[in-house]
């Protein structure tokens, strides 16, 4: 549930940074934080999951995620689970997608004022 919070937080943020026209100042440094929470909070939830399962990872294997997410995520998930995967990143998507569609909410009424 937190890998989750997180994820949505970090798309949001950096969603609505994009949105807004991407302004200077604190908003940025705010963006690029969310830019480097969303791999982070997946990284550390596949550690976290494959910890709780007993599954023997490399040594670096967080950092390999974090930077590899895309690839490496959805390996973990089908050598874990299996064709359970699916529901496991559909989620994330779901969760992914409602962040964009939040910020875009949330940015639309700012994105009026001059």
């Amino acid at each position: 549930m937190r890998a989750a919070l997180g994820i949505f937080c970090a798309t949001a943020a950096y969603q609505l940074y994009r949105f807004l026209g991407q302004p200077n100042g604190m908003p940025a440094v705010s963006a690029l934080a969310a830019y480097y929470l969303l791999p982070a909070a997946i990284a550390l939830w596949v550690v976290a999951d494959s910890q709780r399962r007993g599954w023997g990872t490399l040594y670096d294997f967080g950092s390999f995620v974090f930077f590899f997410w895309p690839v490496m995520a959805p390996i973990y998930l089908f050598q874990t689970r299996g064709l359970r995967a699916f529901s496991t990143i559909g989620l994330f998507l779901a969760v992914f997608f409602a962040a964009i569609v939040f910020a875009t909410f949330m940015g639309y009424a700012a994105s009026l004022q001059p």
